[in-house]
């Protein structure tokens, strides 16, 4: 939790590189695997917060055997409020599984409808599995989608996992504004990152522990 904290004192590109950073490390201390659906972290202007309307997924870190509370948040834009969106998130799914979706205090403020659902897809070749939990989120009332923490999405970790950080690829297939209109909503994706704690090197540890 402390680390968590300290993470949310930066800005995303500094957060995406350390998380980086971290995982590197932990390969190299594991000797094992490092698998991702994607770069751990972008150059330029790629790991920027996108202009609102968005959402967005957080990062996190989590060890084998662990149950994950990844938050998803939402950000509106106060000349275009939401009454509905509707967010898939694909990541790979071999060792991350979809537990259940929690309301957050932003959805709970306006009593807001939201639920998840999860399309697990074919191993290919290589056994990857993809899967994609869409997540749909609406108002009935006059209040829009407030700003603020949608859902916690919880996942657990497979007890046989290896060092690894996976991008939980975001976007927003559909959304629908207060005067019933089609609307674009910007997505910004979250990383999930596993570390053994009796892999952690001594310096990484500072980051963990203080």
């Amino acid at each position: 939790m402390q680390f968590l904290a300290f993470l949310e004192t930066m800005n995303r590109r500094v957060k995406q590189a350390l998380i980086a950073w971290l995982a590197a490390a932990l390969l190299l201390a594991a000797g094992g695997p490092l698998v991702s659906t994607g770069a751990a972290q972008d150059s330029g202007d790629a790991a920027e917060a996108p202009p609102p309307p968005r959402v967005s997924v957080g990062d996190i870190t989590g060890t084998p055997g662990a149950s994950l509370m990844i938050p998803l948040y939402y950000t509106p834009d106060p000349d275009n409020p939401m009454k509905s969106i509707t967010v898939e998130i694909d990541y790979v799914s071999n060792n991350l599984k979809y537990s259940k979706l929690s309301p957050g205090l932003a959805a709970e403020r306006v009593n807001a409808d939201i639920a998840g659902v999860l399309t697990d897809g074919t191993p290919n070749e290589d056994n990857i599995t993809r899967s994609t939990l869409r997540v749909d989120a609406s108002v009935m009332g006059n209040d829009p989608l407030p700003e603020g923490l949608l859902a916690y999405l919880l996942f657990q970790i497979s007890l046989e996992a290896k060092p690894f950080a996976i991008q939980m690829n975001t976007s927003v297939s559909s959304a629908q504004n207060m005067q019933g209109e089609a609307a674009d909503v910007n997505a910004q994706d979250g990383l999930v990152v596993v570390e053994l704690l009796d892999a952690v090197p001594e310096a990484t540890c500072f980051f963990f522990t203080h």
